[in-house]
C-alpha cells in the first residue's frame, strides 16, 4: 500500500508529492516541523506538540493559520491513507516561495505532512540498550533553541560522526563541557536512583516526550529533577536513557566507549519504560 502525504490542501502518494524548488523550506531552510507518533487514529501528547509547533511559529514570525483540529485531521487522514495503524507522522510548515529576498514577501505559508511506519525499530535496542558518541563539536545554537526549526545540519554532522563510530547516537556538549541533548532526542541519566536530565536554560530543545516522564516520574514518586551535567559525570552515572515522540524510552549502555553502570538497561530506566508504555498504550 503506498504512503500518502499532505501538500498545501491535498492528498497524493508520496512518490507524486511535491513542492516548488523554490520554497523558502529548501532555499533558505525556513521553516518549522513537529513529529508524533500516530495511533489508531489518535496523536500522543499532541496538545504540547501543537502548542510547541505554535509557539516557534510566534518566534520565528511566521503565520501559522492551522487549528490544532486541522492538523489532527490532516496526520489522522495521511494515516489512513497510507494503511498505518502506528505511525511517526512529521507535519512541516515554510514561509512559502522564494523570491530572491530574505524579507517575508507576504505569501501564504506551505503545509507538509508526511508518515511513516512508526514499528522499524529493532525490539533489540529496547531490551540490550544503545551505544552513544559525543559529538566532536560542540552544541552552538544560533536562534533560539526552543524554535523546532528544520536547520538540522549540526545535528546531522553529529549522527554521521555517530553512524562512522558504529553508534547509534550522538550527544552534545556545549562549549564548558556540559552534557546537553542528542541530535535527536532528550538525554537523561539515573545516579544514586535519582533520574537526571539537562536544564532547559543551557539551551536545548523543550522536549514534549522529556516532560511527559518528568510528570510519570513525579507520578510514580521517583525522585527526578533538572541537573547540569559534565563530561567527567558519565563515570558516576548508574544508567541512563533517551526519550522522543517516536522511539519513546530507549536506554543507553555505552557513551564514549564508557560503560554506564552495568553496562546493562537498569531497573529505573526499565521501571520508567513501563510507566511510559502504560501511559501511551505501546508494545
Amino acid at each position: 500500500m503506498p504512503r500518502y502525504a499532505y501538500v498545501d490542501g491535498r492528498y497524493l502518494p508520496e512518490d507524486q508529492a511535491t513542492i516548488p524548488v523554490m520554497d523558502r523550506g529548501l532555499m533558505l531552510g525556513d521553516g518549522i516541523f513537529e513529529t508524533v507518533r500516530a495511533k489508531h487514529g489518535g496523536i500522543e501528547f499532541f496538545e504540547g506538540h501543537f502548542a510547541r509547533f505554535c509557539r516557534s511559529a510566534e518566534l520565528v514570525r511566521m503565520r501559522q493559520p492551522f487549528s490544532q483540529g486541522d492538523l489532527e485531521a490532516i496526520c489522522a487522514e495521511i494515516c489512513r491513507l497510507s494503511g498505518l495503524a502506528d505511525a511517526s507522522v512529521r507535519f512541516t510548515l515554510t514561509r512559502g516561495p522564494y523570491k530572491g529576498t530574505l524579507s517575508d514577501t507576504g505569501d501564504a505559508p506551505r503545509l507538509i505532512a508526511t508518515c511513516a511506519d512508526a514499528e522499524h525499530v529493532d525490539p533489540k535496542l529496547y531490551e540490550e540498550g544503545v551505544t552513544i558518541s559525543v559529538a566532536s563539536f560542540p552544541r552552538a545554537h544560533a536562534i533560539d533553541p526552543s524554535i523546532k526549526a528544520t536547520q538540522y545540519l549540526p545535528a546531522v554532522l553529529a549522527r554521521l560522526e555517530a553512524d562512522a563510530q558504529g553508534c547509534y547516537e550522538s550527544l552534545f556538549l556545549d562549549g564548558r563541557g556540559r552534557i546537553l541533548e542528542l541530535s535527536s532526542a532528550t538525554f537523561f541519566a539515573v545516579r544514586y536512583g535519582q533520574i537526571l536530565t539537562p536544564p532547559l536554560r543551557l539551551g536545548i530543545l523543550a522536549g514534549v516526550t522529556r516532560s511527559a516522564i518528568l510528570h510519570l516520574a513525579k507520578g510514580a514518586k521517583l525522585p527526578a529533577a533538572e541537573r547540569i551535567l559534565n563530561t567527567e559525570d558519565i563515570l558516576t552515572f548508574d544508567e541512563a536513557f533517551l526519550t522522543s515522540a517516536v522511539r519513546g524510552v530507549m536506554p543507553i549502555v555505552r557513551i564514549a566507549g564508557i560503560p554506564v553502570g552495568t553496562g546493562n538497561p537498569g531497573p529505573v530506566t526499565r521501571k520508567i519504560m513501563d510507566l511510559f508504555r502504560e501511559e501511551t498504550g505501546r508494545k
